[in-house]
């Protein structure tokens, strides 16, 4: 299991249509690739995505500074690696474009591992179960509100039983009627969750969150921005609605930042945020200490291993639109039927991408 050679690719892929939360507009995917190799060949495969910022900086990184530590290691040393590779570009960030350098190795790793000993991921992780729910999650602001329904009807076709939506618009009432109308199409049994995408002050937040708890929502993901733990301890404290954050968050200390100042309900790692599946589990750790529920942020074809691998993981996030499938990255769309997805059992993360689809799209 010596690694002898790593192969970087990037690849810009656009988007089927233009979608926009509270504070972004989306045009692009971007996918960084990992192949890692021995003297037997290729022995695992790590992947990460952006929505259309950093995946050439983060290339940059791994060719420039980490490649060179990689090379001779044995690929089964994932936390030897890990620490090793984190600790040389911590002057760098220890997050950010260090983390996201890190996602995709780190995924190989344990890509090789599972394949080594014959075992999907998610068993290798822990196995705790072989199955797990998955919500419906769209980037839908920018809908009217009819257009709105209209999808979340046609999640509910599908049987989704939770369904996420963003809200942050300009008037207040309006993110308000929206919601209403929302739960009133979903019914008092299924779950509606909400996120604002950091789009206000804590003190805008704590007015919108009163008034939106009326329609009972699970949580409100990011209403403020991400920085900031203590606008969110206040929002948690006076708001009415549980808090749920950590797609921007970096590593396993800016979680313990949140959960020691009791400013968040719900940890959602990415991970691709937290350097990948290593840094992941410590925080799903941190947040069973802490008796707080992990919900991975996107990422489904990863964080449904995740989440199937420990106890403490509640629902996986499948955001329509960004599945490696539906941006042509791979051939084999997501197995998830009535809410859920069933793990399978080939070794590894089971993810194959489709290279003579993805070509076009390379930056070379």
């Amino acid at each position: 299991m010596r690694i002898t050679a790593v192969t970087i690719r990037v690849f810009r892929i656009p988007l089927r249509q233009t979608v926009a939360s509270a504070t972004l507009t989306l045009t692009h995917r971007e996918l960084i690739l990992v192949t890692l190799e021995s003297e037997a060949g290729p022995i695992g495969t790590g992947w990460a995505t952006t929505p259309g910022v950093g995946a050439l900086a983060a290339r940059a990184l791994i060719d420039n500074y980490l490649l060179p530590l990689l090379i001779g290691q044995d690929a089964r040393h994932h936390e030897r690696i890990w620490q090793r590779l984190w600790t040389h570009c911590h002057f760098a960030g220890s997050g950010g474009l260090t983390t996201l350098a890190l996602a995709p190795i780190d995924v190989a790793l344990w890509d090789a591992k599972a394949r080594a000993a014959g075992e999907p991921l998610h068993r290798l992780l822990g196995g705790s179960r072989s199955e797990v729910p998955v919500y419906a999650s769209a980037i839908n602001i920018h809908l009217t509100q009819d257009e709105l329904l209209a999808q979340v009807e046609g999640h509910l076709l599908q049987g989704y039983a939770a369904f996420k939506l963003k809200v942050g618009r300009a008037n207040a009432e309006e993110d308000l009627e929206r919601c209403r109308a929302v739960r009133a199409l979903i019914g008092p049994d299924r779950e509606l969750l909400l996120d604002a995408n950091q789009k206000w002050t804590p003190a805008e937040a704590v007015q919108r969150c009163r008034m939106l708890a009326e329609t009972r929502p699970g949580f409100i993901e990011e209403p403020s921005l991400s920085d900031d733990v203590g606008g969110h301890a206040l929002i948690r404290a006076q708001g009415g609605i549980p808090v749920a954050l950590g797609e921007r968050l970096g590593n396993r200390f800016e979680f313990w930042n949140y959960v020691r100042a009791e400013a968040v309900d719900v940890l959602q790692p990415c991970p691709w945020k937290v350097g990948g599946i290593t840094e992941w589990l410590r925080i799903a750790a941190l947040g069973a200490c802490a008796n707080r529920p992990v919900s991975p942020h996107g990422a489904l074809e990863l964080t449904a291993h995740l989440a199937a691998a420990l106890p403490n993981c509640t629902a996986v996030e499948n955001i329509f639109g960004f599945g490696l499938a539906e941006i042509g990255a791979t051939t084999v769309p997501l197995p998830v039927r009535n809410g859920r997805m069933t793990l399978g059992e080939a070794p590894g993360h089971g993810v194959i991408f489709d290279g003579p689809a993805l070509r076009e799209y390379e930056v070379v």
